[in-house]
């Protein structure tokens, strides 16, 4: 439809009308448009700013906007185009639902603002053939005489068309009738009527019903129909007398007949229906009283039956006239006539004679065996003299004649004891005579039972569910079997079929009773270690040769809560605390550590989730409870305590919750390395006396020699002067404090993708936090689990005269108490899954069964919305696809119930199994990948041969055989550098790397399941190798490792070095000039430095004393820096010293630029003076 307005459009742009009314007196006008209704979404009406006469480019400026009056918001504009647009599809039926107006109008307010203007804009919404004339009742039954006049008229239900105009219902057509005809007319409103006119006469007894199609058309283009149907029943009228199958009956019957004897069963039919069809019988007067007196006639059924004895002698002919009449208003009757013939009866018994009977016998006899002769014999003449013999048809014997009146009786078919035990065998003999007489004689045969039927089980397959952790000797279910055969070719004895698993015979799993077919279990199961066990069961009879027959056991065990957590991660090297160490820097969401519990239960038993059962600070620590991740929940602050204290608790999800503890302290530090260093136990292999720090030393030690050899070698100098100086210039002792930082260099190695992630996620913050002291050597293996009887036979029974009305009192019966059925997953919706039929040994509705399965809920889904089943044959129906790794069975009952009154029923258990396949592919859960499939590792190069690199660790989904996955290599980059366990994943190195050997490698691992076809999942690990332990550590860091080669213990070397190279140098300097100074006897007295007189006998704490005169010496020190001239000794009285002042740093020379000062020995006890 919207087709064909697309191709009336043309353009694309609707064909509008627009026509604008001046209204006198008013401001506004109305602004008329015609759209078809059901438009497409976003069809332009018209260009509403051009009609308008607006601008279009103001218009998002002025806020146009359209708002509708009383509708919905059909229409909308576009104020980038002023285009008036659908924007919701109009269904003219729904906006106008009464066809009062074959108009239906759209009223809006369009609006603008600066200046404010509002236009009123009118959408006539026109009408297409989109509705159908539909009839309200589908179905129009008439009930019409069979008498009505020709021409009559009756009135039919109209159609009704929701459309309008020419859209709505034009016409009615009636299918093709020779009886009636269609009338149509028109309403005052135009609408269209149809009456049914009957054209020719109806005869109910050529046709009771007519079923008609009355078909409504409208006019729309192209036309659309609807269509009801008419059935007619004609109405019956009396005009059909009763009418006998004969008009004369010629019967015969036998001399001294039993009264009540059934001679002739009279029937008259009458073609009406009702009471007008009823008939009932009489004699007419032409009748005689003795006829009447020696036959009976029923009124009601036309059975004529023997009243009287009846002597050939006497009467060998009877006539009557019978009269059958209708009950109807006027009624209508009919005759015929009978002539009954008398005819003498046999009057003599034939004989029967047992000569010999074999009984018992075995039920193998061959065929054509002798059982018995019979003799037979009759005194009659004539046909009446003549005999036949003969048995039941239905036994597997039959009659030779061997001689005259002589019988034998031999096997016809082969015997077989255990469905007919014994036969009761009826002889026969009757005469050629009317009626004929007989005579019979029965003989019991035995049959002697013969080992020849094996041991039957109720079921073809047992499945045996038993809870683990059973107690030794526990019943397991009862295994019994049939065998039909009697005696000890029926004693039974139960074995069961040796099968290894495991090197374990199933005897010494389990026993059974060979008596009664008990199983008894003999070991208690852990779910945990043994999931199923699949054997034989043989139950063997006790005939020669004996015969046997096995089953199939199938023992699931199923899982109880009886495995706790165990926590695998952080591992635990003493007890149950774990220390583990972070920067206090650690950002806020920053991963400290994670929780890993496994619990070897069941997937439901084994779901762990993790609380905090204790926490120093609830604010600081987050736990996730599925994943066991310890985060962060804001930045350390200076309040927070350096330890933290967190007891975690992993609980399954069994009923009761078993659980786990894991107790982690926390430790914040400050520096990577130092944290680094604090958290491995073994200490950090790195020397401190490095090749720097040792040349570095060496220096040291050997410039201090020097200086220690120059500063003897003065004092000896100096020593051999005639007064030597008792001081000594002191010097300062510089202590050179060592930092004794230690590297550790060890390699994590786990086989836990929890290690990996975890080691990789905190290197790409710029930390390297070994999570757990790990001695040398020691390596931690964390294993990653993946996630009825039968029915009997009965006996054939003989023939015989007496028939018996059933009675509802054999309820239906299954072919087995216990259906087990198997199905595959990803059924189609739909499919036939088993047929499920009972048998009921009674007739006729009680014989008739219906099948329901009774309800019951699993998890709130009913079994009606998973199965279906046929309530007619029983067939079972899947409604629905089923996933085995959500659903593994269903248990339920069906019920055949027959339709007697009572209803009597029975009902069945089934066993749904649903089958896996190989549906889902592999997932690599270990090394974990963070982005993409790619895993980036880093190893030692020295690691040795055979250490482990990676493990690759995938879980399926799938049952056990799919689920089993072996690894390749899919690419190697050497393949003789490294190996892979197909079984457990493990990466191992072959050799010790090389110097030839890339420093990256680059290994493609495939995962694949054990299904049909297989499905795999691949893994990309890129291997680095690393040299040191610190350059690993800064490699695996965004962030690299700021470690100066100038440490602060190399710093005071340095220092130290230098520090004592100067003080060589300086005392070098000065014993050379000591050594080439001469002696001045013109000068007074040496130069000092600042000289200035002092007290006598006052020391100097630091000085340097410049003289060639040792005298000077004795006698004086210059303190320089407290500007004094300290006297060493008592001065002769009246001696005068001159002493000069030199710039600091210059030796004394003869050119030496001083400042004089004449020293003079005053009166004064203490001898002391000034100079300037």
């Amino acid at each position: 439809m919207a087709h064909d307005i697309r191709q009336l459009l043309g353009s694309g742009y609707v064909s509008v009308f627009l026509f604008i009314l001046a209204m006198m007196n008013t401001v506004s006008t109305i602004t008329h448009y015609s759209v078809p209704e059901e438009m497409e979404e976003g069809s332009v009406v018209a260009n509403l700013a051009t009609d308008l006469g607006l601008d279009v480019k103001t218009l998002k400026e002025r806020k146009m906007r359209v708002d509708v009056v009383g509708n919905k918001k059909y229409l909308d504009i576009n104020k980038d185009t002023g285009e008036l647009f659908i924007s919701e599809r109009i269904d003219r039926e729904f906006l106008c639902p009464l066809k009062t107006s074959t108009y239906c109008f759209l009223k809006l307010d369009a609006t603008i603002e600066n200046p404010i203007r509002m236009f009123n804009i009118e959408v006539e919404i026109t009408d297409i053939n989109d509705n159908a004339p539909h009839f309200r009742r589908g179905t129009m039954h008439l009930d019409i005489s069979e008498s009505s006049p020709v021409g009559e008229r009756f009135s039919l239900n109209n159609a009704a068309d929701p459309d309008v105009g020419s859209n709505s219902v034009k016409d009615y057509h009636l299918s093709s009738s020779e009886h009636f005809a269609l009338e149509i007319q028109t309403g005052r409103d135009g609408s269209k009527f149809a009456d049914l006119i009957l054209k020719k006469t109806l005869d109910r007894e050529q046709q009771a019903v007519y079923n008609l199609i009355l078909t409504a058309v409208d006019g729309g283009v192209p036309t659309r129909t609807g269509t009801a149907s008419i059935i007619v029943r004609v109405l019956d009228v009396n005009d059909n007398a009763p009418s006998f199958d004969k008009d004369k009956y010629i019967v015969g019957v036998m001399e001294n007949s039993p009264i009540g004897s059934l001679v002739i069963k009279l029937n008259a039919t009458d073609l009406d229906e009702g009471s007008n069809s009823d008939v009932v019988y009489a004699y007419s007067l032409y009748t005689s009283e003795r006829t009447q007196q020696v036959f009976n006639l029923n009124t009601e059924n036309g059975e004529i039956r023997v009243k009287e004895m009846i002597n050939y002698e006497d009467f060998k002919l009877y006539e009557m006239e019978v009269i059958a009449s209708d009950k109807g208003p006027n009624s209508l009757s009919g005759q015929c006539k009978l002539t009954i013939q008398v005819t003498d009866m046999n009057d003599n018994h034939p004989e029967i004679s047992i000569k010999s009977f074999q009984s018992p016998i075995k039920e193998n006899e061959l065929i054509d065996t002798v059982i018995a002769v019979v003799s037979v014999s009759d005194k009659d003449s004539g046909d009446n003299g003549v005999v036949d013999l003969h048995i039941p048809d239905n036994m597997p014997f039959k009659l030779r004649e061997s001689s005259d009146n002589y019988y034998e009786l031999v096997v016809s078919e082969p015997l077989d004891r255990e469905k007919v035990p014994e036969y009761d065998i009826t002889f026969t003999v009757t005469d050629r005579g009317s009626p004929p007489l007989s005579d019979n004689e029965t003989m019991t045969l035995e049959l002697l039972d013969v080992n020849d039927n094996v041991p039957q089980f109720a079921q073809s397959f047992y499945t045996i569910r038993v809870l683990e952790n059973n107690a030794p000797g526990a019943l397991l279910s009862s295994l019994t079997a049939f065998d039909p055969d009697l005696h000890e070719n029926q004693y039974l004895v139960y074995f069961i079929l040796e099968k290894e698993i495991a090197n374990t015979s199933m005897s010494m799993l389990f026993s059974i009773n060979p008596e009664n077919g008990n199983l008894y279990a003999l070991k208690t199961f852990d779910y945990e270690i043994e999931k199923e066990f699949l054997f034989h069961i043989e139950a063997r009879d006790s005939g020669s040769p004996p015969l046997s027959s096995n089953v199939t056991v199938h023992i699931i065990i199923v899982d109880q809560n009886d495995n706790a957590p165990v926590i695998v991660s952080p591992w635990r090297a003493h007890g149950s605390v774990v220390e583990e160490k972070i920067p206090r820097s650690t950002d806020k969401g920053s991963l400290v550590a994670k929780v890993i519990a496994l619990d070897t239960d069941s997937v439901h038993n084994s779901r762990i989730t993790y609380q905090f059962l204790q926490v120093t600070d609830a604010t600081l620590f987050s736990l996730d409870q599925y994943n066991g991740e310890i985060r962060t929940m804001r930045m350390f602050s200076y309040r927070d305590p350096r330890h933290q204290r967190m007891v975690v608790i992993a609980k399954d999800n069994g009923e009761p919750a078993l659980s786990a503890t894991v107790t982690i302290k926390l430790s914040t530090i400050e520096t990577a390395v130092k944290a680094y260093s604090d958290m491995t136990e073994v200490p950090l292999e790195y020397d401190i006396f490095s090749d720097l720090n040792l040349y570095l030393v060496i220096g040291l030690g050997s410039v201090s020699f020097l200086l220690l050899i120059t500063i003897l070698v003065t004092i000896v100098l100096k020593c051999q002067k005639p007064k030597p100086s008792k001081a000594a210039p002191p010097c300062r002792n510089s202590v050179i404090s060592e930092r004794n930082s230690t590297i550790a260099d060890s390699t994590l190695v786990s086989n836990d993708a929890y290690w990996y992630s975890m080691f990789l996620a905190e290197t790409r913050k710029g930390k390297l936090v070994v999570r757990q002291p790990v001695p040398k050597g020691s390596r931690y293996i964390v294993s990653s689990l993946p996630r009825g009887t039968g029915l009997t036979d009965t006996s054939d029974s003989a023939a015989s005269t007496l028939q018996l009305l059933d009675v509802n009192d054999n309820v239906p019966q299954f072919a087995q108490s216990f259906y087990t059925i198997r199905v595959l997953e990803n059924n189609a919706p739909g499919a036939l899954l088993s047929s499920l039929t009972a048998f009921d040994p009674d007739l006729h509705e009680n014989q008739y069964l219906v099948y329901f399965i009774l309800e019951k809920e699993i998890a709130n889904t009913s079994m009606s919305m998973l199965f279906s089943i046929n309530p007619e044959n029983g067939n079972l129906y899947a409604l629905k696809t089923f996933d085995y790794e959500i659903e593994k069975e269903f248990l339920f009952h069906i019920e055949a119930r027959d339709s007697g009154s009572p209803p009597l029923s029975s009902n069945v258990t089934v066993h749904i199994i649903i089958v896996d396949q190989n549906d889902n592919a592999p997932v690599i859960v270990s090394p974990w990948r963070a982005h993409g499939s790619v895993v980036e590792e880093k190893i030692p190069r020295s690691t040795d041969k055979g250490s482990l690199v990676a493990k690759v660790i995938a879980l399926d989904t799938d049952s056990v055989h799919n689920s089993r996955i072996t690894y390749q290599f899919l690419q190697v980059t050497d393949a003789t550098l490294f190996s892979l366990d197909q079984y457990n994943g493990e990466i191992r190195t072959m050799r010790m790397f090389s110097y030839r050997d890339p420093r990256h490698q680059r290994m493609v691992v495939i995962a694949k399941d054990n299904g049909e076809p297989a499905l795999s999942a691949t893994v990309t690990i890129k291997l680095s190798t690393i040299e040191t332990a610190v350059k690993a550590y800064s490699d695996m860091t965004e962030v690299p490792l700021e470690y100066d080669i100038f440490s602060d213990l190399n710093l005071y070397l340095v220092i130290g070095l230098g520090s004592v190279s100067f003080l060589l140098l300086i005392t070098i300097l000065v014993t050379i000039v000591l050594k080439c100074q001469k002696p001045k006897p013109s000068k007074a007295a040496p130069p000092c430095r600042n000289s200035v007189i002092s007290e006598r006998n006052s020391t100097i704490a630091d000085s340097t004393l410049v003289s060639n005169d040792a005298y000077w010496y004795s006698m004086f020190l210059a303190e320089t820096r407290k500007g004094k001239l300290v006297v060493r000794q008592p001065v002769p009285k009246g001696s005068r010293y001159i002493v000069s002042s030199l710039p600091r740093g210059t030796g004394l020379t003869d050119t030496s630029d001083s400042a004089a000062s004449t020293l003079q020995e005053s009166s004064s006890s203490s001898g002391s003076g000034s100079s300037t």
